[in-house]
Protein backbone atom coordinates (compact mmCIF):
# COMPACT_ATOMS: atom_id res chain seq x y z
CA UNK A 1 0.00 0.00 0.00
CA UNK A 2 1.28 3.35 -0.43
CA UNK A 3 0.54 6.35 1.90
CA UNK A 4 1.08 10.35 1.18
CA UNK A 5 2.78 12.32 3.74
CA UNK A 6 2.92 15.79 5.25
CA UNK A 7 5.24 18.17 3.31
CA UNK A 8 7.61 18.08 6.29
CA UNK A 9 8.08 14.14 6.17
CA UNK A 10 8.89 11.39 4.16
CA UNK A 11 5.99 9.33 2.78
CA UNK A 12 5.99 6.15 3.83
CA UNK A 13 3.60 2.85 3.23
CA UNK A 14 3.30 -0.24 5.48
CA UNK A 15 4.38 -3.48 5.08
CA UNK A 16 2.04 -5.79 3.71
CA UNK A 17 1.80 -8.69 5.56
CA UNK A 18 3.25 -12.37 4.66
CA UNK A 19 3.81 -11.01 1.08
CA UNK A 20 4.86 -14.51 -0.55
CA UNK A 21 4.58 -13.22 -4.01
CA UNK A 22 6.09 -10.88 -6.15
CA UNK A 23 4.88 -7.23 -5.36
CA UNK A 24 4.83 -4.11 -8.30
CA UNK A 25 6.07 -1.09 -6.36
CA UNK A 26 5.03 2.81 -7.82
CA UNK A 27 6.92 4.27 -10.11
CA UNK A 28 10.48 4.89 -9.00
CA UNK A 29 12.20 8.20 -10.04
CA UNK A 30 15.31 7.19 -8.45
CA UNK A 31 15.53 3.70 -9.93
CA UNK A 32 16.63 3.19 -13.38
CA UNK A 33 13.74 1.59 -15.45
CA UNK A 34 10.92 3.32 -13.34
CA UNK A 35 9.36 -0.18 -12.53
CA UNK A 36 10.21 -2.08 -10.19
CA UNK A 37 9.16 -5.72 -8.44
CA UNK A 38 11.17 -7.44 -6.06
CA UNK A 39 9.91 -9.89 -3.04
CA UNK A 40 11.37 -10.34 0.43
CA UNK A 41 11.62 -13.73 2.43
CA UNK A 42 13.79 -15.07 5.21
CA UNK A 43 16.62 -17.63 4.68
CA UNK A 44 18.71 -19.68 6.07
CA UNK A 45 21.88 -17.56 5.12
CA UNK A 46 22.36 -19.59 1.72
CA UNK A 47 19.48 -20.03 0.58
CA UNK A 48 15.50 -19.22 1.34
CA UNK A 49 14.10 -21.42 3.75
CA UNK A 50 10.76 -21.65 3.41
CA UNK A 51 9.44 -19.61 6.17
CA UNK A 52 6.71 -17.20 5.54
CA UNK A 53 7.91 -15.19 8.49
CA UNK A 54 10.43 -15.65 11.32
CA UNK A 55 9.57 -16.96 15.06
CA UNK A 56 12.05 -16.99 18.04
CA UNK A 57 11.84 -18.16 21.71
CA UNK A 58 14.77 -16.25 23.76
CA UNK A 59 15.65 -15.37 27.05
CA UNK A 60 16.52 -11.75 28.04
CA UNK A 61 20.16 -10.72 27.00
CA UNK A 62 20.26 -13.45 23.77
CA UNK A 63 21.23 -12.24 20.31
CA UNK A 64 20.62 -14.37 17.30
CA UNK A 65 21.41 -13.32 13.28
CA UNK A 66 19.02 -13.95 11.43
CA UNK A 67 18.42 -13.19 7.68
CA UNK A 68 16.54 -11.60 5.24
CA UNK A 69 16.69 -12.46 1.00
CA UNK A 70 16.13 -9.79 -1.17
CA UNK A 71 14.99 -10.72 -4.87
CA UNK A 72 15.20 -8.12 -7.68
CA UNK A 73 12.51 -9.17 -10.02
CA UNK A 74 13.29 -6.01 -12.31
CA UNK A 75 15.32 -5.15 -15.60
CA UNK A 76 17.65 -3.20 -14.00
CA UNK A 77 19.64 -3.20 -10.39
CA UNK A 78 18.25 -1.39 -7.73
CA UNK A 79 19.34 -0.69 -4.73
CA UNK A 80 16.54 -1.13 -1.83
CA UNK A 81 16.12 0.43 2.10
CA UNK A 82 16.01 -1.75 4.84
CA UNK A 83 14.16 -1.16 7.48
CA UNK A 84 12.93 -2.87 11.27
CA UNK A 85 10.29 -1.47 13.44
CA UNK A 86 7.54 -2.97 16.10
CA UNK A 87 5.07 -5.12 14.22
CA UNK A 88 1.39 -5.19 14.99
CA UNK A 89 -2.17 -6.86 13.94
CA UNK A 90 -4.74 -4.50 12.17
CA UNK A 91 -8.04 -4.68 12.81
CA UNK A 92 -8.84 -7.12 9.70
CA UNK A 93 -6.25 -9.61 11.16
CA UNK A 94 -3.70 -8.59 8.88
CA UNK A 95 0.30 -8.08 10.18
CA UNK A 96 1.84 -4.99 9.98
CA UNK A 97 4.66 -2.75 10.77
CA UNK A 98 5.12 0.86 11.73
CA UNK A 99 5.71 3.28 8.94
CA UNK A 100 8.96 5.62 9.28
CA UNK A 101 7.55 8.59 10.56
CA UNK A 102 6.12 6.23 13.47
CA UNK A 103 8.81 5.83 16.41
CA UNK A 104 9.65 1.88 17.34
CA UNK A 105 9.31 1.48 21.39
CA UNK A 106 9.78 -2.00 21.34
CA UNK A 107 10.91 -5.59 19.03
CA UNK A 108 12.08 -3.24 16.41
CA UNK A 109 14.77 -1.36 18.07
CA UNK A 110 15.76 -4.87 18.81
CA UNK A 111 16.91 -5.00 15.15
CA UNK A 112 20.45 -4.27 13.76
CA UNK A 113 19.95 -4.27 9.89
CA UNK A 114 22.25 -2.36 7.70
CA UNK A 115 20.31 0.42 5.55
CA UNK A 116 20.47 -0.43 2.08
CA UNK A 117 21.40 -3.34 -0.21
CA UNK A 118 22.00 -3.07 -4.04
CA UNK A 119 20.25 -6.24 -6.05
CA UNK A 120 21.20 -7.23 -9.66
CA UNK A 121 18.94 -7.44 -11.97
CA UNK A 122 17.00 -10.92 -11.82
CA UNK A 123 19.70 -11.75 -8.77
CA UNK A 124 18.81 -12.36 -4.98
CA UNK A 125 21.30 -11.19 -2.24
CA UNK A 126 20.63 -12.55 1.26
CA UNK A 127 21.57 -9.63 4.48
CA UNK A 128 21.89 -10.56 7.77
CA UNK A 129 20.29 -8.90 10.92
CA UNK A 130 21.05 -9.46 14.80
CA UNK A 131 17.89 -9.41 17.14
CA UNK A 132 19.54 -8.89 20.65
CA UNK A 133 16.53 -8.85 23.51
CA UNK A 134 17.51 -6.16 26.14
CA UNK A 135 17.87 -7.79 29.85
CA UNK A 136 15.15 -6.03 31.06
CA UNK A 137 12.39 -7.47 28.33
CA UNK A 138 9.51 -8.56 30.20
CA UNK A 139 8.40 -11.86 29.13
CA UNK A 140 5.91 -12.71 26.13
CA UNK A 141 4.97 -11.99 22.49
CA UNK A 142 6.98 -8.81 20.70
CA UNK A 143 6.10 -8.59 17.29
CA UNK A 144 8.36 -6.56 14.87
CA UNK A 145 9.04 -6.54 10.94
CA UNK A 146 11.80 -6.26 8.42
CA UNK A 147 11.23 -5.08 5.24
CA UNK A 148 13.38 -3.66 2.08
CA UNK A 149 11.83 -0.55 0.21
CA UNK A 150 12.30 2.04 -2.46
CA UNK A 151 11.74 5.57 -2.35
CA UNK A 152 9.88 7.43 -5.73
CA UNK A 153 8.64 10.63 -6.26
CA UNK A 154 10.38 13.00 -4.25
CA UNK A 155 13.47 13.87 -2.55
CA UNK A 156 14.89 13.13 0.81
CA UNK A 157 12.22 15.43 2.35
CA UNK A 158 8.93 14.86 0.29
CA UNK A 159 8.34 10.81 -1.61
CA UNK A 160 6.69 7.77 -1.38
CA UNK A 161 8.46 4.48 0.06
CA UNK A 162 6.74 1.42 -0.82
CA UNK A 163 8.44 -1.47 1.46
CA UNK A 164 7.30 -4.97 1.42
CA UNK A 165 8.57 -7.80 4.14
CA UNK A 166 7.88 -10.09 6.85
CA UNK A 167 7.13 -10.40 10.21
CA UNK A 168 9.87 -11.21 12.91
CA UNK A 169 7.64 -12.51 16.17
CA UNK A 170 9.85 -13.09 19.51
CA UNK A 171 8.81 -14.56 22.53
CA UNK A 172 10.47 -13.75 25.33
CA UNK A 173 11.27 -16.80 27.66
CA UNK A 174 9.78 -16.68 31.29
CA UNK A 175 6.06 -16.55 33.04
CA UNK A 176 3.77 -16.55 30.35
CA UNK A 177 0.44 -14.95 31.35
CA UNK A 178 -2.28 -14.75 28.66
CA UNK A 179 -5.49 -12.94 29.94
CA UNK A 180 -8.29 -10.98 27.97
CA UNK A 181 -10.62 -8.29 28.88
CA UNK A 182 -13.88 -6.93 27.73
CA UNK A 183 -16.13 -3.55 27.50
CA UNK A 184 -19.27 -3.39 26.31
CA UNK A 185 -22.27 -0.57 25.91
CA UNK A 186 -24.95 0.28 23.89
CA UNK A 187 -27.58 2.50 22.34
CA UNK A 188 -31.19 1.63 21.07
CA UNK A 189 -33.15 3.25 18.38
CA UNK A 190 -36.81 3.40 17.96
CA UNK A 191 -39.51 4.35 15.69
CA UNK A 192 -42.08 6.72 16.39
CA UNK A 193 -44.46 4.66 14.78
CA UNK A 194 -46.08 2.55 18.38
CA UNK A 195 -46.71 -0.68 16.03
CA UNK A 196 -42.99 -0.43 14.17
CA UNK A 197 -40.21 -2.18 16.10
CA UNK A 198 -36.07 -0.80 16.64
CA UNK A 199 -32.82 -1.62 16.63
CA UNK A 200 -30.44 -2.33 19.80
CA UNK A 201 -26.36 -1.51 18.28
CA UNK A 202 -23.97 -2.71 20.89
CA UNK A 203 -20.48 -1.94 21.16
CA UNK A 204 -18.20 -4.15 22.40
CA UNK A 205 -13.91 -3.89 22.56
CA UNK A 206 -11.69 -6.61 23.23
CA UNK A 207 -8.45 -6.24 24.45
CA UNK A 208 -5.19 -8.31 25.25
CA UNK A 209 -4.70 -7.92 28.95
CA UNK A 210 -1.93 -10.44 28.86
CA UNK A 211 1.42 -10.96 27.08
CA UNK A 212 1.18 -13.55 24.64
CA UNK A 213 -0.74 -13.44 21.17
CA UNK A 214 -4.48 -14.58 21.44
CA UNK A 215 -7.36 -15.72 18.95
CA UNK A 216 -10.88 -14.49 20.48
CA UNK A 217 -14.16 -15.35 19.74
CA UNK A 218 -16.74 -12.81 20.90
CA UNK A 219 -20.27 -13.46 21.68
CA UNK A 220 -23.12 -10.58 22.56
CA UNK A 221 -26.15 -11.13 24.28
CA UNK A 222 -28.96 -8.93 25.11
CA UNK A 223 -32.08 -10.01 27.76
CA UNK A 224 -34.93 -8.07 29.30
CA UNK A 225 -37.86 -8.82 31.53
CA UNK A 226 -35.29 -10.68 33.82
CA UNK A 227 -34.36 -12.92 30.96
CA UNK A 228 -38.04 -13.62 29.28
CA UNK A 229 -36.47 -12.04 26.14
CA UNK A 230 -33.37 -12.42 24.99
CA UNK A 231 -30.89 -12.84 21.99
CA UNK A 232 -27.75 -13.67 21.05
CA UNK A 233 -25.40 -13.22 18.13
CA UNK A 234 -21.27 -14.06 17.62
CA UNK A 235 -18.86 -10.92 17.44
CA UNK A 236 -16.41 -11.12 15.19
CA UNK A 237 -13.83 -13.57 15.64
CA UNK A 238 -9.97 -12.18 15.92
CA UNK A 239 -7.29 -14.31 14.56
CA UNK A 240 -4.85 -13.03 15.97
CA UNK A 241 -4.15 -9.97 18.43
CA UNK A 242 -0.72 -9.25 20.42
CA UNK A 243 0.00 -8.20 23.94
CA UNK A 244 -1.94 -4.56 24.84
CA UNK A 245 -3.87 -4.36 21.28
CA UNK A 246 -7.35 -3.81 21.20
CA UNK A 247 -10.24 -4.44 19.29
CA UNK A 248 -13.54 -2.67 18.74
CA UNK A 249 -17.08 -3.99 16.92
CA UNK A 250 -20.50 -3.54 16.87
CA UNK A 251 -23.47 -5.83 16.40
CA UNK A 252 -26.70 -4.84 15.58
CA UNK A 253 -29.85 -6.84 16.82
CA UNK A 254 -33.05 -6.08 14.88
CA UNK A 255 -36.12 -6.11 15.42
CA UNK A 256 -36.34 -5.23 18.69
CA UNK A 257 -39.46 -3.96 20.83
CA UNK A 258 -38.34 -1.09 23.68
CA UNK A 259 -39.03 -3.14 27.00
CA UNK A 260 -37.78 -0.29 29.17
CA UNK A 261 -34.20 -1.75 30.26
CA UNK A 262 -32.12 -4.44 28.30
CA UNK A 263 -28.58 -5.90 29.59
CA UNK A 264 -25.66 -6.11 26.95
CA UNK A 265 -23.57 -8.52 27.46
CA UNK A 266 -20.26 -9.69 25.75
CA UNK A 267 -18.51 -12.82 26.45
CA UNK A 268 -14.98 -13.44 25.08
CA UNK A 269 -13.33 -16.99 25.06
CA UNK A 270 -9.85 -17.05 24.32
CA UNK A 271 -7.21 -19.09 23.01
CA UNK A 272 -3.34 -19.03 22.80
CA UNK A 273 -2.19 -18.51 19.12
CA UNK A 274 0.57 -20.93 19.48
CA UNK A 275 1.09 -24.16 21.31
CA UNK A 276 3.11 -23.92 24.43
CA UNK A 277 0.00 -23.00 26.14
CA UNK A 278 -2.97 -25.80 26.39
CA UNK A 279 -6.77 -24.46 25.28
CA UNK A 280 -8.46 -23.26 28.00
CA UNK A 281 -5.76 -22.33 30.40
CA UNK A 282 -7.06 -18.50 29.09
CA UNK A 283 -9.69 -17.30 31.17
CA UNK A 284 -13.01 -15.79 29.24
CA UNK A 285 -13.67 -12.58 29.95
CA UNK A 286 -17.06 -10.88 30.22
CA UNK A 287 -18.71 -7.48 30.59
CA UNK A 288 -22.34 -6.28 31.15
CA UNK A 289 -23.91 -3.25 30.27
CA UNK A 290 -27.71 -1.59 30.35
CA UNK A 291 -29.19 0.00 28.16
CA UNK A 292 -32.29 1.87 27.72
CA UNK A 293 -35.48 1.31 25.58
CA UNK A 294 -38.27 3.39 26.78
CA UNK A 295 -41.44 2.68 24.85
CA UNK A 296 -42.24 5.87 24.42
CA UNK A 297 -44.48 5.53 21.33
CA UNK A 298 -46.59 2.70 22.68
CA UNK A 299 -46.63 4.96 26.33
CA UNK A 300 -48.15 7.78 24.02
CA UNK A 301 -50.83 5.01 23.06
CA UNK A 302 -51.33 4.00 26.17
CA UNK A 303 -52.05 7.13 28.02
CA UNK A 304 -54.16 8.30 25.08
CA UNK A 305 -56.15 5.27 25.51
CA UNK A 306 -56.40 5.92 29.42
CA UNK A 307 -57.58 9.77 28.43
CA UNK A 308 -59.65 8.62 26.00
CA UNK A 309 -61.82 5.97 28.57
CA UNK A 310 -61.53 8.49 31.20
CA UNK A 311 -63.56 10.90 29.12
CA UNK A 312 -65.73 8.26 28.15
CA UNK A 313 -66.33 7.17 31.63
CA UNK A 314 -66.80 11.05 33.11
CA UNK A 315 -69.33 11.05 29.67
CA UNK A 316 -71.20 8.35 30.52
CA UNK A 317 -71.30 9.19 34.90
CA UNK A 318 -72.44 12.57 33.60
CA UNK A 319 -75.13 10.91 31.81
CA UNK A 320 -76.10 8.80 34.36
CA UNK A 321 -75.87 11.85 37.05
CA UNK A 322 -78.47 14.02 35.15
CA UNK A 323 -80.86 11.13 34.72
CA UNK A 324 -80.45 10.33 38.27
CA UNK A 325 -81.86 13.78 39.03
CA UNK A 326 -84.38 13.53 36.73
CA UNK A 327 -85.70 10.58 37.94
CA UNK A 328 -85.15 12.05 41.69
CA UNK A 329 -87.51 15.52 40.78
CA UNK A 330 -89.82 13.48 38.47
CA UNK A 331 -90.33 11.17 42.48
CA UNK A 332 -90.09 14.36 44.24
CA UNK A 333 -93.10 15.99 42.24
CA UNK A 334 -95.22 12.58 42.43
CA UNK A 335 -95.11 13.01 46.30
CA UNK A 336 -95.72 16.83 46.73
CA UNK A 337 -98.63 15.65 44.57
CA UNK A 338 -99.98 13.01 46.75
CA UNK A 339 -99.45 15.47 49.63
CA UNK A 340 -101.39 17.86 48.24
CA UNK A 341 -104.62 15.59 48.22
Amino acid sequence: MIRFLNRTAIAVSAMAALLLLPVPAAQAADQPDGDVTWMVRPSDGAVEDGRSWIELELDPGQAVVEHLLVRNLSASPVTFHLSAADGYFTDTGRFNMLTSDEESVDAGTWIDIQETVEVPAGGDVIVPFTLTVPENATPGDHPAGVAAGIRSGGDDQVGIESRVGFRVMTRVLGDLAPSVGAEVSGTYAGSWNPFDSGRLDVDYVIENTGNTRLAVEPRVTVSALFGLVSFTLAGEQITEIAPGESRSASVRFSPVWPLFVYSADVDATATAVTDELAPGVVAPADAASLVVAMPWPQLIVVVVALLLLWLLWRDRRRRELVIEARVERARQEEREAAAAT
